[in-house]
């Protein structure tokens, strides 16, 4: 026998409880709140450049076919910022879980207020997230079904 104290699954249960707590730090907040709606404004500044670049050779006058590039420059944007979009989500709804989980553990009063704070930040970023999530979605179905170069 070791000298060792054995331990049972619930004190291991409970220490990885308290290392991913420990692990709720301010940068996958912030990541949490931004990566999403950054994606949107990359596709939406991105994506008007590239679209005024292509159709700037074109007027009602004299219509010229759309570039070659155009089409596939604007879905790979599309997809990148999609998957960034994304995980931006994912980070979020993961932010507000370890931010429950703080709170509901949370034993002094500045623990317990820093934690309420975390968790309202937390739900923010996750509303604004899927907020531009769906922003991305609705962008992304208009590249898909609007001609580039076309009249709005």
């Amino acid at each position: 026998m070791s000298d060792q104290p054995t331990r049972t699954r619930d004190a291991n249960d409970r220490d990885g409880l308290h290392r991913d707590l420990l692990r709720f730090h301010s940068w996958r907040l912030l990541i949490a709140a931004l990566a999403t709606p950054l994606a949107w404004f990359a596709q939406m500044l991105i994506g008007e450049v590239l679209t005024a670049q292509a159709c700037s050779r074109s007027d009602a006058q004299h219509p010229a076919p759309v570039p070659s590039w155009a089409i596939p420059a604007l879905i790979v944007l599309s997809m990148v910022c999609f998957v960034i979009g994304a995980i931006g989500v994912a980070l979020a709804w993961r932010t507000v879980t370890f931010a429950r989980r703080k709170r509901s553990q949370a034993r002094s009063e500045r623990e317990r207020r820093v934690a309420e704070l975390e968790w309202f930040l937390a739900r923010v970023s996750a509303l604004s997230s899927a907020m531009f999530m769906f922003g991305l979605v609705a962008t992304d179905l208009a590249v898909i079904v609007v001609s580039p170069c076309g009249r709005w």
